[in-house]
């Protein structure tokens, strides 16, 4: 028997391994390609629920309560509010003042 150096025992040995490390990759990324798949379905119900679950819980919490109605009613000054503003100081300047008819 011829006594093999250990470069040669070393190249064998990544010889041998690569293959093997092929099938394992291989059988890896189909694997989890598979579990994905049917785990991305699941997830993205999960999401939609969560969703809706927030949308729906933030709404019955601020619809159903006197909090809604400040929010409304302050809604309803700010923009009275910036009607007036803009009319005052923007467009009062360019338009001449309206007369009622007798």
């Amino acid at each position: 028997m011829t006594d093999k150096s250990y470069g040669q025992i070393l190249t064998e040995g990544i010889v041998r391994a690569i293959p093997w490390a092929l099938v394992f990759s291989l059988t890896f990324l189909i694997s989890m390609k598979i579990f994905l798949a049917m785990l991305g379905h699941e997830v993205k119900k999960t999401i939609a629920f969560t969703a809706r679950t927030a949308i729906n819980t933030s709404m019955d919490a601020v619809l159903d309560s006197a909090v809604f109605l400040k929010i409304k009613q302050n809604t309803k000054e700010a923009i009275e509010y910036t009607v007036e503003t803009v009319n005052k100081e923007l467009v009062a300047q360019y338009v001449k003042p309206m007369r009622a008819k007798k």
